[in-house]
């Protein structure tokens, strides 16, 4: 956040990290709209894999 600042939009993968309700109130408290990939689709998140190689 200090560096680019706060991001209009956030996607994850369905992890319990991002689905808990302190995630969600944390979204809403900063602004970010949170949007969450297709369970089981590896390709819904295929630019962020190709980019981190994994």
């Amino acid at each position: 956040f200090a560096v680019l600042g706060v991001p209009h939009s956030l996607k994850t993968d369905n992890g319990p990290a991002y689905v808990s309700k302190h995630f969600a109130d944390f979204c809403n408290l900063w602004g970010i709209q949170h949007t969450r990939g297709i369970p089981h689709n590896p390709t819904g998140q295929a630019t962020i894999e190709r980019a981190h190689r994994t």
